[in-house]
């Protein structure tokens, strides 16, 4: 009879919950709805953009086990770099990967914030690490093979990379010339 009571109270607390999780949803369409109108004008408002900020935020931390919780997180990590706040674009991404594992977006945001320390902060040993940590757990991945290759690159000038790109494209025709 126990059992019967405590399914009998989960369900009716999930029943209960499901209007409130698609209000927000809906509130969150239409915030991105009015941003979109607005840009399309040229004249955003950024006290919209902060409300958008925070009500994707507030919808992952509501509701935790809501995958479109790691969806929000991802916009508004975008939002924030463009806004040029790449610490916080950082620490959304860095939540995305921690809390959502089974999201398909999870890789990218563990990229996405090497890639961010090493563009935007000028860290490049911090997005070393991020970079090594993608490797061993998404050796498979199909952006591997960009991360191997900016792992190597990694803290080179573009005068290096010019230097090593010449001296290969000659090396490579020297090795056509013999064959």
């Amino acid at each position: 009879m126990n059992k019967l009571i405590i399914a009998i109270v989960i369900t009716l607390s999930l029943a209960s919950c499901n209007p409130k999780l698609a209000w927000k949803k809906r509130a969150i369409e239409n915030g991105e709805k009015l941003l979109m109108e607005q840009a399309k004008n040229g004249k955003v408002d950024t006290s919209a953009v902060n409300a958008l900020l925070k009500d994707y935020e507030a919808f992952a931390d509501n509701y935790p086990t809501d995958t479109n919780g790691a969806n929000y997180l991802f916009k508004a990590a975008d939002f924030y770099r463009y806004i040029h706040k790449p610490l916080r674009s950082i620490e959304l991404y860095s939540k995305i990967y921690d809390r959502y594992p089974t999201v398909s977006k999870r890789p990218y945001a563990l990229f996405l914030q090497g890639f961010i320390y090493e563009n935007e902060v000028g860290n490049p040993h911090a997005a070393k690490n991020l970079y090594e940590k993608f490797l061993e757990a998404y050796p498979t991945h199909p952006i591997a093979k960009d991360v191997r290759t900016t792992l190597d690159n990694l803290g080179k000038t573009p005068e290096q990379l010019i230097q090593e790109f010449q001296e290969k494209a000659k090396k490579d025709s020297l090795e056509r010339a013999v064959k």
